[in-house]
């Protein structure tokens, strides 16, 4: 291959790369990933900082604390790398590499080599290579076996996370891809009710020890030598493996994203629900409701709220009985209004060259906005009785009558609350954005800051009120319904407000939307 062919194409790569961190998506990259590292020295400080790990070495558990550290760095590498995008995969497709003098082996090859050059997987290797050199001090174990179980440990990571990414590009591709993901995004929430058994821990132990990261902790972590050029074997076995599991995967085309045109339905359950805004808006309330319904990250992220709620609950249970009751007010309030964030907080970005239709209608463009911040509520408020029903099933205290009034008022007042900042969020800080995207934070800032903002605030006040006590908290039920009442009013008048900055705001809207400002 010539060598300085490939150095053109890792200049190439690096120069798209710079321009993607200057970008939105790769600031919001880069945010995850500091956020990924701050978690990781957050649990470390947690569990005793460097002292205790550097203890538990000496105490003979080595092998443990580089399971622990291995295997966070190879999970977050996975989680960047396939959930967030990271890499130019689409200026270095096979495609687009058939304009250079490569036959198809040596595409791939370059394809993967220049990838796996990026800074990700490099700051990995550093990291890992760093934690071996490290036991070799510390723990005694030996350096020149537990760099090369390193260097395999990233080769097996970044060819994992390849793999990975097909495999979502194709599933997503097809007609059930996001129902297919969405089982797979929440299977990871049985896990802690599943290792709960000590029996099925013992197996997620053993299971682990097996995977490469866990074999790299084997060899690090100081088994003998004969022992750990045998680990070091499995570790080779896995890479092969999944070398030619991606071959494979290479080999099969992805599946086309086009569909064959449906018939027209005009009885459709979101006509009916639309019939509910009258004559005169009912096909505006229609198409608004399609919007909900087909969007691929709604599909997605929707279903997730429902196990997300159980899960804080839980959470809660265990760790402070006292956080219970507040901890449910607080899941129910964001329960609604995330559930939709994705299109709540962004209404028109998803219109594009469209958008300019709304202000050609027979109705009001002031009428438009206060369709579609009226639309906007009924997703998020058919959650909320499936919420309560799951709370009087699986509560872990007993309801009563003002519970369930706390829970029905909590989770309307945080509905008609979000959905009012959203309406802000949609005027002031607009972002166009593709309706096919599954998969990435999209929003602007704005919407983002109220999203995170919203979910710390009322978090935060079920902190508060388990300050004061469940007896107490019960005492004052009648304040949800006046919370309720208050974001209610909030939610109309900004509604009433909103509409004439809605015409106000037009025409750099339109900027915005149809990508020209």
């Amino acid at each position: 291959m010539n060598v300085g062919l490939l150095g053109s194409l890792l200049g190439l790569r690096y120069r798209l790369l710079w321009a993607k961190v200057r970008s939105r998506n790769g600031k919001i990259a880069l945010f995850f990933v500091g956020y990924l590292l701050a978690v990781l020295i957050f649990v470390l400080l947690a569990l005793g900082g460097f002292g205790a790990a550097l203890a538990a070495i000496q105490l003979g558990k080595a092998r443990l604390v580089a399971g622990v550290v291995l295997g966070s760095f190879y999970a977050d590498a996975i989680l960047v790398s396939v959930i967030l995008g990271v890499g130019m995969t689409q200026a270095f497709s096979d495609a687009a590499l058939r304009r250079y003098p490569l036959s198809a082996g040596w595409r791939m090859a370059a394809r993967h080599l220049t990838a796996f050059l990026e800074p990700l997987w490099i700051f990995v290797l550093a990291l890992d290579v760093g934690l071996a050199a490290g036991f070799s001090v510390f723990g005694g174990a030996s350096f020149w076996l537990g760099a090369p179980a390193a260097v395999l440990l990233v080769l097996t990571n970044y060819l994992l996370a390849s793999v990975l990414a097909g495999l979502v590009e194709r599933v997503l591709a097809t007609r059930a891809g996001p129902i297919l993901m969405l089982i797979l995004g929440a299977s990871p929430l049985a896990i802690p009710l599943l290792l709960r058994h000590a029996g099925l821990l013992t197996v997620a132990v053993a299971a682990f020890n097996m995977t490469p990261p866990g074999v790299a902790a084997t060899v690090m972590g100081g088994a003998p030598t004969i022992s750990s050029i045998c680990w070091l074997l499995l570790l080779l076995g896995w890479w092969l493996g999944l070398v030619a599991a991606l071959v494979a995967l290479e080999r099969r085309p992805v599946p086309s994203r086009t569909a064959a045109g449906f018939e027209a339905t005009w009885d459709h359950p979101c006509d009916r629900i639309a019939a509910l805004f009258g004559s005169g808006l009912a096909p505006l309330a229609g198409k608004m409701m399609r919007y909900y319904i087909r969007s691929p990250q709604l599909r997605f992220n929707y279903p997730l709220v429902l196990p997300s709620f159980i899960v804080l609950v839980a959470v809660h249970t265990r760790t402070d009985p006292a956080m219970v009751v507040p901890g449910a007010l607080a899941a129910i309030a964001v329960t609604g209004g995330l559930c939709t964030g994705a299109l709540s907080l962004n209404v028109f970005g998803f219109d594009g060259p469209g958008f300019r239709r709304y202000f050609l209608l027979l109705v009001a463009p002031a009428t438009v906005l206060r369709t579609s911040g009226l639309v906007a509520l009924i997703p998020g408020a058919s959650l909320i009785p499936v919420a309560l029903l799951l709370w009087l099933i699986l509560s872990p205290v007993p309801t009563d009558a003002r519970m369930m009034v706390m829970l029905l008022s909590s989770g309307l007042a945080g509905l008609f609350f979000l959905q009012a900042l959203g309406v802000w969020t949609s005027l002031l800080a607009p972002r166009p954005i593709e309706f096919t995207a599954t998969f990435g934070n999209k929003l602007s800032l704005a919407a983002n800051a109220v999203m995170v903002g919203c979910i710390a605030v009322f978090f935060g006040l079920s902190l508060i009120l388990s300050a004061l006590g469940t007896s107490l908290v019960l005492s004052l039920w009648w304040a949800a319904p006046a919370f309720m009442v208050a974001s209610a009013a909030f939610h109309l008048s900004t509604l009433r407000i909103g509409a004439r900055l809605f015409v106000a705001r037009r025409e750099r809207m339109l900027s915005v939307i149809e990508g020209l400002g």
